[in-house]
């Protein structure tokens, strides 16, 4: 075998598994278009920038046919188990910072990742259904802020301690049960095509994909960290219907973390 065709090899087998680590982010843990919105594709360049050029590359560098059977074995070993730990270590961050909960309160969606909550946070949601973090995609939620004085006085402490009211899981409620909020504070459409005046028709194409009338579709700002973006809701109940990339708010309404 020569030097190539065994940096190949090496490349094929990276190649499946980095196929398996996209289809993992993109259909599970990181849904499109939240991928963009927390700024996955950063990390998954990264990623497979190292499980595709580490181990062929070092292959290609030191695989010499010279050296004995147990020399070379143990040579390509080494460079399975860097790649390997490196791919743990990039998986572990990816799983991480995967979205977790998509949070409606007031008159928008946030994203909240997995990084952002402590084991303290989770187990003070008074749902048990929000005391673990979802594996298989974020859940929709909705969070209302509390009317007790004292609780409140607690949530504005929590403000301006760094954590912000959607990172607070002791306020979560089922999405299904408070929809029709989330319906009644959606904006009008007519908003969405003047805020993204060269996407008219995608708006109109994504309208027609959820089979209702484009009087019963609304838009619903969705704040997340490096990409804020459009949810379509039913005017009539709220049900998510869409996420769009397109921005939300109009320049003078985002605050400067919000400009991406």
């Amino acid at each position: 075998m020569t030097r190539l065709k065994a940096s190949l090899i090496h490349l094929t087998i990276s190649a499946v598994i980095a196929t398996a680590v996209l289809a993992l982010m993109l259909l599970v843990w990181y849904p499109y278009p939240l991928f963009t919105a927390v700024g996955g594709q950063q990390v998954l360049l990264i990623l497979l920038g190292v499980d595709m050029t580490l181990g062929p590359l070092i292959t290609l560098i030191i695989f010499n046919t010279k050296k004995t059977r147990l020399a070379l074995g143990f040579d390509l070993s080494v460079i399975a188990l860097l790649q390997t730990t490196a791919l743990i270590y990039g998986m572990s961050i990816v799983f991480h910072a995967r979205p977790v909960f998509v949070v409606f309160s007031q008159s928008s969606f946030d994203l909240v990742t997995a990084n952002l909550l402590n084991d303290e946070d989770i187990a003070k949601a008074r749902n048990p259904v929000y005391r673990s973090l979802p594996i298989t995609g974020p859940i929709y939620v909705y969070s209302e802020m509390p009317s007790d004085i004292k609780e409140k006085n607690a949530v504005v402490f929590s403000i301006f301690s760094g954590k912000d009211f959607p990172q607070l899981p002791q306020y979560y409620m089922p999405y299904d049960e408070h929809s029709a909020t989330a319906g009644r504070a959606a904006k009008s459409l007519a908003g969405l095509k003047a805020l993204n005046p060269d996407r008219s028709s995608e708006i109109d194409n994504a309208v027609h994909a959820s089979g209702r009338a484009e009087s019963d579709v609304g838009f619903l700002p969705l704040r997340a960290k490096y990409q804020n973006q459009a949810v379509l809701v039913g005017k009539s109940d709220g049900r998510v219907l869409m996420i769009l990339r397109m921005n939300p708010w109009p320049p003078s309404a985002l605050h400067s973390d919000d400009k991406k």
